[in-house]
């Protein structure tokens, strides 16, 4: 990534403002300051915001205040939010808008980190979210951090001996993998009909960028398409060990007003763990309608 801050000027209300672009860390990231989403933004600063997103992989936008309706409508600025299956994890009235508590409904409310365990969202579906929107409602003292690796970064380093095993390959993704280790909600029987198994290259061409990614959800792949168990977990083993090292993550700590939108076609995330989790954390997320793995 270029370590630049960019300035660029728009017009909102008659009134020329700035919109200021600054880098988080050589990895990945960049924050943006300098604009309020709720106004009437122009097409030329929509696609300036969908850029940082294509260039910076996740982008933090600085001292919002979003009600769940006013967050679901800023995400229709990079593309068409999804309406969550699972209708009890949303908040009431607005289906794109999920809860993400560190409170287990499935352990009687108690206080448990959730999704602290490396993947990428939706990749249980045929067509994976593009981008995802984090937006905390409720933050503890201290940490509470979302942890990012740089997938482009990955595959550009990752050995040809590795890369060329998994060229012609395709992992099988699965709402409860046998290699799951995050904890995921029961499903109903109309919610699993919704999420049938499926198949996915493991290596992804950005749409946009045309960069090549590793694409790899360690939360979510059961298997290897074709492998036997114990050949497909020493291929994943050796691809995770590689994929989960320092030099290919970032990690963002929230402030207050934060919003947080990271590309799921080229990124991995998780949630650092590292905070008194008896203090609450809740996020409100928002997914975008996905494409093909291709």
């Amino acid at each position: 990534l270029n370590l630049f801050i960019s300035i660029i000027k728009y017009n909102m209300g008659g009134v020329i403002m700035k919109l200021n672009i600054k880098p988080l860390s050589k990895v990945m990231g960049a924050e943006i300051i300098g604009i309020d989403l709720k106004d009437k933004l122009d097409e030329a600063t929509k696609k300036e915001l969908c850029k940082a997103v294509t260039d910076y992989l996740v982008v933090c936008i600085r001292n919002q205040d979003l009600k769940p309706k006013e967050l679901a409508n800023v995400s229709r600025i990079f593309g068409t939010p999804k309406k969550y299956f699972i209708k009890d994890a949303t908040v009431d009235n607005v289906p794109e808008v999920i809860v993400v508590s560190n409170r287990s409904k499935e352990a009687n409310n108690k206080p448990k980190v959730k999704a602290s365990h490396w993947h990428t969202d939706d990749s249980y579906m045929a067509k994976p979210a593009t981008l995802t929107f984090i937006y905390p409602e409720t933050l503890p003292e201290n940490g509470g951090a979302t942890d990012f690796i740089n997938c482009y970064n990955v595959f550009q380093d990752l050995p040809e001996t590795l890369k060329n095993k998994i060229c012609d390959l395709k992992a099988v993704h699965k709402w409860l993998s046998r290699r799951n280790v995050s904890e995921v909600l029961t499903l109903s029987e109309d919610e699993e009909k919704l999420t049938p198994d499926v198949e996915h290259t493991f290596i992804r061409t950005h749409p946009i960028s045309k960069q090549k990614s590793l694409y790899i959800n360690p939360n979510r792949i059961d298997h290897i398409a074709g492998f036997d168990e114990q050949e497909s977990d020493r291929l994943l083993d050796e691809l995770y060990n590689f994929s989960f090292q320092s030099k290919f993550q970032y990690s963002h700590n929230y402030q207050k007003g934060d919003l947080v939108i990271w590309d799921n076609r080229c990124t991995m995330h998780r949630a650092n763990s590292e905070y008194d989790i008896n203090q609450l954390r809740i996020m409100h997320r928002v997914m975008l309608e996905g494409e093909a793995v291709s």
